[in-house]
């Protein structure tokens, strides 16, 4: 009886039969934008960045402390889904009475590779990482580090099998390409260094906190902002740890309105996002603490 009720409830569950829990645009946005998490970043073998899951839930619980992660159930107390090679999770996030709908998270080892053979440590790791990356989908609290996440890197690419000529690459053929649209992140990069519209002390402190603001969001290099709106999200992340590095007391909604001015700026280009991070940093200076 027992099991018939847990099987009665999960099919409610897919079919969308539950209270949606409820995350304002503003709350989303404030919490995607929290330059906090910036220490507790760290790194897998790959170079990926990624948020421990206690810091994870420390601050889930400082955004939305009534929050938790729990797992929808393939029977009472069985959390893990499919087959050998098809395993998965369905982790929501609820408050105990309201809930989202749940995602898929595939068991993986510590190569991202799917596992075939299951043990009650492996269980175990997999449900902290789903239950990171269902924190980050639903608030967006380190959301950012997912970004590119399932877009292979062109060195995990095969290269294409020579046809015909075998004569060496010359300097163009070994030049990184731009994106498609002809967007430049590298260049936008410089020009945000050249600018300087947060007065770093000098060009190679800007440089530093551009390529902090690259780690923080998972990229490796400017050559991996696409496009306006990737490099706006670089720009803000960095305009995020300045205001702390700086000091400066503000709000997290007026942090958070802030940031989508500069976000908006994105659709007029990047002269524009510059612009509107030099006209934050005046409308912030009086705030500055002032050197003894």
């Amino acid at each position: 009886m027992t099991s018939d009720i847990a099987q009665q409830t999960l099919t409610d569950r897919f079919a969308g039969l539950f209270n949606p829990l409820e995350i304002t645009a503003e709350q989303f946005t404030s919490a995607y934008d929290t330059p906090d998490i910036g220490p507790h970043i760290e790194k897998d073998y790959k170079g990926l960045s990624y948020l421990s899951w206690p810091f994870a839930y420390r601050y889930l619980k400082q955004h939305f402390p009534t929050f938790f992660v729990a797992f929808e159930e393939k029977s009472i107390g069985e959390v893990v889904f499919g087959s050998p090679g098809a395993y998965y999770l369905r982790p929501y996030l609820t408050d105990g009475s309201r809930r989202s709908v749940a995602l898929v998270f595939p068991l993986m080892d510590k190569k991202h590779h799917a596992l075939k053979e299951l043990d009650a440590r492996h269980i175990s790791d997999n449900c902290q990482r789903a239950a990171v990356k269902c924190i980050a989908t639903f608030t967006g609290l380190g959301l950012r580090l997912y970004a590119g996440e399932d877009i292979p890197k062109e060195e995990d690419q095969a290269p294409p099998k020579s046809q015909g000529s075998t004569k060496p690459a010359t300097s163009a053929d070994t030049t990184p390409a731009q994106s498609s649209s002809g967007f430049d992140g590298k260049d936008a990069l410089l020009k945000f260094c050249s600018a300087n519209p947060l007065h770093f002390v000098d060009a190679k402190t800007c440089q530093h906190a551009v390529k902090s603001a690259l780690d923080n969001l998972g990229l490796a290099r400017g050559g991996d902002i696409k496009n306006e709106s990737d490099y706006a999200n670089v720009i803000t992340t960095l305009v995020s740890t300045w205001v702390k590095s700086s000091g400066l007391k503000i709000t997290k909604a007026a942090m958070a309105k802030d940031l989508e001015s500069i976000r908006k700026a994105s659709s007029e280009g990047v002269d524009s996002i510059n612009n509107a991070v030099a006209a934050f940093y005046l409308s912030k200076k009086s705030m500055l603490p002032q050197p003894a």
